[in-house]
């Protein structure tokens, strides 16, 4: 392996790792004098315009791939909501609310809370949900599987796309490493996104399954006391 093969390789590898830390803002000693009076009157407190509006169809589109692959388990939740929960009434209609996917929409009281009475969830039903859950969780484990390994696939893409561009960055006449980064950057801009996209599906698939393993022991657990 040669010394320009060992930096790209470290300069990906350097990426991909940076690209899975949380964001976080250091403030060295002598820069917080710069902030000492801040306008947090002027401070931007949500998306812009634009970015709103994409932000809201990418969480659109995540919730379809999920609905697509973990529909049984948000029914389940829909059928236990419906007996234990209160629907929520249009006034003028009388009809109950739905959301865009066609989900009752469920009362809530002064606070915010959903108005829920758990104690109108008996003992058959307990035990129809857990043969529900129970049943489907071999296919919510393998679907949450498929996922994962597509974020991981998606994040080899963009990995290769950094390395390529890096090098090729050099071959152009890029002299530093700071231009070099930044062509990489740019060229794989659009798989780095993707791979982003692929990496929530995938945390909200793992997010499903774990909330139906835990609801199954809460079930199960009822059952036996």
């Amino acid at each position: 392996m040669t010394g320009e093969e060992r930096t790209t390789e470290q300069f990906v590898r350097d990426e991909s790792r940076e690209a899975e830390l949380p964001s976080e803002v250091d403030l060295h000693d002598d820069r917080t004098q710069e902030f000492s009076h801040l306008g947090l009157s002027r401070m931007r407190l949500d998306w812009s315009e634009g970015d709103a509006q994409a932000v809201v169809d990418l969480h659109r589109m995540i919730e379809n791939v999920i609905l697509e692959h973990f529909g049984s388990a948000y029914q389940i939740m829909n059928d236990l909501y419906e007996i234990v929960r209160e629907p929520k009434v249009n006034q003028e209609t009388g009809e109950i609310e739905t959301d865009e996917n066609g989900w009752t929409v469920w009362e809530r009281n002064d606070s915010g809370a959903f108005i829920e009475d758990y104690s109108r969830l008996g003992s058959k039903e307990i035990k129809d949900f857990l043969f529900k859950i129970t049943t489907r969780l071999f296919q919510w484990e393998q679907d949450a599987a498929k996922l994962w390994g597509d974020s991981m696939f998606a994040k080899a893409v963009w990995e290769q796309q950094l390395a390529r561009s890096y090098q090729d960055s050099r071959i152009q006449g890029a002299r530093t490493v700071e231009d070099r980064t930044q062509a990489a950057r740019v060229a794989s801009r659009d798989e780095r996104l993707f791979a982003l996209f692929q990496s929530v599906i995938s945390r909200r698939a793992d997010a499903v399954v774990r909330s139906m393993q835990l609801l199954s022991q809460r079930l199960k657990d009822v059952l036996l006391a």
